[in-house]
């Protein structure tokens, strides 16, 4: 499924719900990262969020891909569904020509004529149109993956059991044309004591599942508490969708989450603040073993539906994988998805 939102969020929900026919039915909802999130209306992200419980609800598999410079393309002219096979930056246009229209030599009528430019048919052409530097980038990212990816990695953070699923897609990545000189790197958590029995535990599962790959890497600091300014600058993007309840009546405040569900209240905030602290810590990781990856495969964080408010699961998103090469975030409905080889 391509990038949906508001009532087609709604609308997605409810063909998920009647698609299929017994046991063949799809079983995994793919999304676009919701890049501008922070621009629109608060309803948008709850509809975007429900979106992703509902799936959850009906035993799908969930995975969410984000490119930094995001993925919508529909105000660029000419890339609508006819045009996808055309260069980029090519507009179609429709452009007046002028037509001789000529009488038989034998006729007594008057001799050729030209018809004004106001009567003229109206052809379509291919023109070169230049679109702006922005513009040019995000059609150029958006195309990004037509093209033979060349050597690098595919780098995947396995961080929860959910079936499998979010090391089956860099496996079958990689036996197509496109990604076959990509290699895959696995980063899972672990603790200092442990790292080379927890590499060869995992070396020898992958083997199991008959998964090459290059390298396996076991973070030990995973849980090490953020950098500061990583904190703060969390704190700064969470400002505006705080209920802060100490500076109102309860009565008030009761009020203002009702109308507003999506604010994050100042209870919840030190309810989950461990939860918060790690996906800073992941996003300065990811940073640091894979920002040279031609794509990273993570782990999907959950949240509570009912518990964790839509603003704080949105920021925990937006951080976990802002400022990286492209990420997909995978979250599998815990059935495996592996076939496993003693």
């Amino acid at each position: 499924m391509s990038y949906v939102q508001g009532a087609e969020m709604w609308f997605a929900t409810k063909s998920a719900k009647a698609t299929g026919l017994g046991r063949l039915r799809p079983n995994t909802l793919v999304l676009g990262f919701k890049t501008n999130w922070s621009d629109g209306h608060m309803r948008d992200v709850d509809i975007y969020i429900n979106t992703i419980h509902d799936a959850f609800d009906l035993q799908f598999g969930v995975v969410i891909l984000r490119l930094q410079d995001g993925l919508d393309i529909s105000h660029i002219p000419g890339q609508d569904d006819s045009s996808l096979e055309k260069p980029a930056g090519t507009v179609a246009k429709e452009m007046p020509v002028t037509v001789s229209v000529a009488k038989d030599s034998d006729s007594d009528s008057c001799p050729s004529k030209t018809t004004s430019l106001q009567n003229s048919p109206m052809i379509s052409r291919d023109i070169k149109s230049p679109l702006s530097l922005r513009d040019q980038r995000l059609l150029d990212t958006s195309q990004q993956f037509r093209k033979k990816q060349g050597k690098g990695t595919i780098d995947v953070w396995w961080l929860f059991d959910d079936g499998g699923l979010t090391l089956l897609i860099p496996y079958l990545l990689t036996n197509k044309k496109k990604w076959g000189d990509c290699r895959i790197r696995v980063f899972i958590g672990g603790k200092i004591n442990r790292i080379d029995h927890d590499r060869r535990a995992m070396a020898t599962l992958l083997s199991r599942f008959r998964i090459d790959f290059s390298d396996i890497n076991v973070l030990g600091d995973i849980n090490t508490k953020p950098k500061k300014h990583n904190k703060l600058s969390f704190k700064e993007l969470i400002e505006p969708y705080r209920l802060k309840e100490d500076d109102m009546e309860q009565a008030e405040a009761e009020h203002l989450k009702a109308l507003e569900p999506w604010r994050i209240s100042d209870n919840e905030l030190e309810l989950y603040r461990a939860k918060t602290n790690r996906q800073i810590r992941l996003n300065e990781l990811l940073k640091e073993h894979s920002s040279s990856a031609k794509l990273i495969v993570m782990s999907l964080p959950l949240a509570r539906k009912g518990t964790i408010s839509s603003a704080l699961y949105m920021c925990w998103l937006e951080t976990l994988s802002r400022d990286l090469p492209p990420v997909l975030l995978v979250r599998g409905n815990h059935q495996s998805v592996l076939t496993f080889y003693s």
